[in-house]
């Protein structure tokens, strides 16, 4: 959850007893760039995304696009 979500929530007055982390090894290769992009940026994913910085954040790829020769080309 970004930190923007989380502060408006807890300024409403509800309280968030538990925020969840998501281990790195549930993300899929394909979320790893966007992940990767949101936590540098202030999203809470917990301690398995800790210290993401500049360095780190240049090192995250996802998965490899393949474009399917069967498909159809839409003009």
């Amino acid at each position: 959850m970004s930190d923007m979500k989380y502060n408006a929530i807890v300024e409403s007055g509800i309280k968030i007893v538990n925020r969840v982390e998501i281990p790195p090894e549930m993300v899929p290769k394909d979320a790893q760039v966007e992940i990767a992009a949101k936590v540098f940026h202030g999203y809470h994913a917990g301690a398995g995304y800790a210290g993401m910085d500049e360095k780190r954040l240049d090192g995250v790829v996802g998965r490899e696009y393949v474009p399917d020769p069967s498909a159809q080309r839409v003009a």
